[in-house]
């Protein structure tokens, strides 16, 4: 009896071996998870390798310790594992679908990598495989929109509008994919009218949506429509105020209307958001100088040089500002 239970227990042990490790690796990712979310990268990279020593076909851990270690800097490790992570076998598994789905996101964040760095060959073969490995469940509009926009950026334009329209086919109100489609549109001038009906879609189907009034703003901008294109900037970063490269946007597009107390009320919104940025003070300066106020004008020049010491367009501008106070 004592022998039959001795080999029932070696039966077992495999089996019981499994679960633990399993238990483990959702431990050790979930607490990854946790620690990725307070910035502590060191830390969360370790819970998530050691959910993947426990549990090797758990790709979610990969996509997470892939984004963990290009937040800390080690980008070549981090392709090294997304490679890893976007070719596991999910053969067995439980959840196929969410296995699937992680490979999928694991390119995609390669792609992205790739393509923050410049390499935009290797970020469009990334997107490619993705885009032909989508299970079908997955929504393809990301993946296609991703492939127009790095065909775009190789001024491949043509195919990049073949991969628009793809997205734009799998889900009609895909607003980045209206966005990336009318800036393609907006590069030939024989199709701006085309490329305005697309950012006016967008805005119709996301009128809460800042980057669309961006993006149009920008367009505009581009057609010398300078009033319109004010307008849209401010609605963006009405949208978005905490967004300080849009107060700044907005500014210079209010500047460019010739709207001067509009440009003067979005420069200070700019200083507001970010008040120990150089540039901030130096265009406010110069739109107080532009105004007329050059009291405060200087002041502001003398705060951008506290900031930034020696800085040439600051300390031109001030000369300029000295000049200009000596003759009135």
């Amino acid at each position: 009896m004592s022998h039959l239970s001795h080999q029932y227990n070696m039966v077992a042990h495999p089996y019981n071996m499994v679960s633990i490790n399993d238990a483990i690796s959702t431990g050790q990712y979930a607490g990854g998870v946790l620690l990725q979310g307070k910035q502590q990268l060191d830390e969360a990279i370790k819970s998530y390798q050691r959910a993947i020593h426990f549990r090797p076909t758990l790709a979610l851990a990969y996509v997470n310790l892939g984004s963990a270690l290009i937040a800390a800097g080690r980008c070549q490790e981090a392709v090294s594992v997304l490679r890893q992570g976007s070719r596991l076998d999910g053969h067995g598994l439980k959840d196929r679908r969410e296995h699937e789905s992680a490979r999928v996101s694991a390119l995609l964040q390669l792609g992205a990598l790739y393509s923050d760095q410049g390499r935009l060959h290797r970020a469009l073969a990334a997107y490619r495989e993705a885009a032909h490995s989508l299970p079908k469940h997955y929504p393809p509009q990301s993946v296609f929109n991703l492939l127009g926009e790095t065909l775009a950026r190789l001024q491949q334009d043509e195919e990049a509008e073949r991969w628009y329209r793809a997205a734009l086919s799998a889900k009609p109100d895909h607003i980045p994919a209206h966005i990336t489609y009318g800036k393609l549109l907006a590069k030939n001038s024989s199709r701006a009218v085309e490329a305005e009906q697309w950012f006016r879609r967008a805005q119709k189907l996301a009128p809460n949506d800042a980057s669309v009034y961006h993006y149009y703003g920008e367009f505009l901008v581009s057609r010398g429509r300078h009033q319109e294109a004010a307008d849209m900037y401010e609605k963006a970063a009405e949208l978005q105020p905490k967004d300080y490269e849009l107060a700044v946007a907005t500014a210079t597009a209010m500047r460019q209307a010739a709207r001067h107390d509009d440009a003067e009320r979005w420069y200070r919104k700019a200083v507001s958001i970010k008040p120990r940025d150089a540039r901030s003070h130096t265009n406010l300066g110069a739109i107080l100088h532009l105004n007329g106020k050059y009291k405060e004008a200087a002041a502001s020049y003398r705060e951008a040089l506290r900031l930034q010491p020696g800085d040439v367009t600051t300390l031109t501008n001030l000369h300029k500002l000295h000049s200009t106070m000596m003759t009135t």
